[in-house]
């Protein structure tokens, strides 16, 4: 076996199957009773001449990666294989949670506008919690859906061609559901329902058209745009979707795209913080090497993790010990953290419990190691790289048992620098769902707070402030990325914004996330595409060139400066002149 080829998780839980809870085994066990799990495979060249060898289904997700289905027992096998570069499991992640005139797009899709552009025929792909589409902001005036497809990935049935999940509806099928007298009746017909709320408030921020509201009060950006919405995850998770499940809906919403030959924009609404945050992991390098194999833009809020104290930072010297704190807070029955440090240095570990019990000190010599403090596991991976080949991971897994919770109280990791060249280290924890929960690192740093993908090099990472105070908002998260990339790109609105609402008896209510923010970003996207491909007739008008034209145009208040910086990116977002821009710039070039 080739151990560097299988993450850190895959490792442990190879080894320490017996030590993880329920939840943690959800993620990656397919079949318990056969030992089947679901892993995700990088490669070169193809999986075909292997698959019967190892008696493995892949789902292709294109660019070199899969989704394989395989026996426990071929996973260190699989590894030897000259054309799998890298296999890890899927990781959780997390959801991060309309005044137009805030981001210089009161009037672009009026009749009396500037612009005269709504998004008709252009797509927004919404990958996250699905949508109420019963809701009234997307159906046209005849009552006919505005949404093409919807993919729920959490109905088992009829998934689309070439995936293993999920029931795949069409329009004419949410049609005849949307001509039933009742909600009711319509959710037999297709009984797809966003039970949070938050993919419905992305698509109403993105894509709306205001018809819930008088006057079409409350309409979104691109109010005339065609939806595809993907329902990431399973129903009957106690957390948010799979890293897994996103590629699969990128993946999903690029084929249909290119079958529809329509221009397209993915909106992303969920991140996880247990990456090196510098675009390398398995999710933000997928989205690198897909988001240029269509006419598309991608785009995903910086994550809510600003003020929340899952991220910390320093440096060590050779013979030098330094301590690193975190507490442990509320019923948390799994926790995790990861250190990131240069491959160049070598350093020794060992972590101590709340009651005082310690591991041994532990290195590159002892790669895997499990403990048990009371009723808490704790696992510790090190391992070399063979993906990101600068950085070096120590993964820390805390898990309780027997249904017992995590020993709350203050944790202590103490690093000893052995060889040091460098020095430099970062750690990011697991994000806390719970807003009263106060599980932090005791020295928590605002920089580089952002989740994964925001990281990736294949999309546009948005900040969120308040557009009533032009505040940042504190829980936005904070650039750079760990290898000094600037993010966010920008900001946009992200605090108390009205969205369509999931609720019975409630058209609207308010939403707050980076997400929001985000949202905001891709339906300036669709205009931005409407304008650039349809109208002005350059077809070259996606991806990165759009990307320039908002980072350029930005609205950039001296208080705030100076620019670009790692809290207010290149600025605000402001539509308007970027269009102007686009305008001035195709005068110029006829």
């Amino acid at each position: 076996m080739v151990i560097n080829k299988l993450s850190a998780q895959v490792q442990l839980a190879l080894r320490y199957e017996n030590l993880l809870t329920p939840n943690v085994k959800s993620l990656f066990i397919k079949d318990r009773t056969l030992q089947i799990w679901e892993i995700i495979v990088r490669y070169v060249n193809t999986l075909e001449e292997i698959s019967n060898k190892f008696d493995m289904k892949v789902y292709d997700l294109g660019q070199g990666y899969a989704q394989v289905v395989i026996g426990r027992r071929y996973i260190s096998e699989l590894s030897d294989e000259p054309n799998v570069i890298f296999i890890s499991l899927p990781q959780f992640m997390e959801y991060i949670d309309l005044d137009l005139a805030q981001v210089c797009a009161e009037e672009t899709s009026l009749p009396t506008g500037n612009f005269q552009i709504s998004g008709r025929g252009l797509l927004l792909a919404v990958i996250d919690s699905g949508i109420d589409y019963t809701h009234p902001d997307f159906r046209n005036d005849d009552d006919t859906t505005r949404i093409l497809y919807l993919w729920d990935q959490g109905i088992e049935g009829k998934p689309p061609l070439s995936f293993a999940d999920g029931t795949l509806y069409t329009k004419e099928q949410i049609d005849e559901a949307l001509k039933e007298p009742t909600k009711e009746e319509m959710l037999v017909k297709v009984p797809s329902m966003d039970l949070l709320g938050h993919g419905t408030a992305l698509a109403g921020i993105a894509g709306g058209n205001g018809r819930g509201s008088l006057g079409r009060r409350n309409r979104g950006m691109a109010p005339e745009c065609d939806l595809l919405i993907v329902k990431v995850g399973k129903t009957n998770r106690e957390y948010g979707p799979r890293d897994l499940e996103i590629m699969q809906g990128i993946r999903f919403a690029m084929e249909k795209a290119k079958e529809l030959l329509k221009p397209l924009v993915i909106l992303l609404g969920s991140g996880y913080n247990l990456t090196s945050h510098n675009g390398k992991d398995i999710l933000a390098a997928y989205i690198e090497n897909v988001h240029r194999s269509w006419v598309c833009n991608i785009v995903v809020g910086m994550g809510n993790e600003g003020n929340r104290g899952s991220h910390s930072q320093g440096s060590i010297g050779e013979g030098e010990t330094k301590e690193i704190q975190f507490i442990i807070d509320g019923d948390m029955k799994e926790y995790a953290c990861c250190i990131w440090k240069p491959i160049s240095d070598e350093v020794e570990l060992t972590l101590e419990s709340p009651t005082g019990e310690k591991t041994d000190v532990l290195s590159l010599l002892t790669p895997n190691r499990a403990y048990l403090f009371d009723e808490t596991a704790v696992l510790i991976n090190f391992s070399e790289p063979v993906i990101d080949i600068t950085q070096q991971q120590i993964l820390i897994v805390l898990q309780g048992q027997n249904g017992r919770f995590i020993n709350n109280g203050l944790w202590r990791i103490s690093l000893k620098g052995r060889r040091i060249l460098q020095g430099n280290y970062n750690v990011w924890g697991s994000i806390v769902r719970e807003f009263n929960n106060n599980t932090r690192f005791l020295e928590a740093s605002l920089e580089t707070t952002l989740t994964c993908p925001a990281d990736s090099e294949g999309l546009t990472g948005v900040g969120a402030y308040n557009g009533n105070t032009i505040q940042l908002a504190a829980f936005s998260g904070r650039g750079y990325t760990a290898d000094g990339r600037i993010r966010p790109s920008l900001v946009a609105p992200g605090v108390n914004v009205t969205v369509p609402s999931v609720r019975n008896g409630e058209l609207y209510t308010v939403a707050t996330g980076t997400s929001i923010a985000a949202a905001f970003v891709a339906g300036a996207y669709i205009l931005m595409q409407a304008y650039g491909i349809v109208q002005l007739g350059n077809p070259g008008l996606y991806g990165d060139a759009l990307e320039v034209y908002l980072i350029r145009n930005a609205k950039r208040p001296i208080i705030n400066g100076p620019y670009p910086n790692n809290s207010w990116g290149f600025g605000m977002l402001c539509l308007e002149a970027a269009l102007n821009n686009m305008r001035e710039v195709a005068n110029q070039t006829n």
